[in-house]
């Protein structure tokens, strides 16, 4: 069965177009970067998850580390510039932030929500 040409460019139109609606409706409205968690020390090396339990009583300056990195990253790694910054023991940052107001959080978590959501930028509680 032979289709006139304007029938053809109608169909491949609408196939097209569906095909651009089903992609779109994938992507966010705003330009999200998908967060991830990491404790740190103030040097922006990743260190074991129970310095940054709320509950750790020891020395030094540890940080949830928030940013467009990919999970998994080994203890040791020294994440880039531009996340931000969350003292651990401040519930109200980190609920802020989509993360457990309270406890540890597993390096190389997801954030999910909260303002801590889009793009990393320098953060408050440190």
């Amino acid at each position: 069965m032979a289709f006139s040409n304007r029938v053809r460019g109608a169909l491949t139109t609408t196939v097209l177009a569906t095909a651009a609606t089903g992609f779109l409706a994938g992507c966010s409205s705003e330009d999200e970067e998908e967060q991830v968690a990491y404790c740190t020390n103030e040097d922006g090396e990743i260190v074991d998850d129970d310095y940054c339990d709320d509950d750790y009583r020891g020395g030094g300056l540890f940080f949830l580390y928030l940013g467009a990195f990919r999970p998994g990253l080994p203890v040791g790694t020294v994440l880039p510039s531009g996340g931000t910054r969350i003292n651990p023991a401040d519930t109200a940052a980190r609920q802020r932030y989509g993360l457990p107001g309270t406890g540890k959080v597993s390096g190389g978590q997801r954030v999910t929500g909260g303002i801590g959501s889009g793009a990393g930028g320098s953060g408050s509680g440190s």
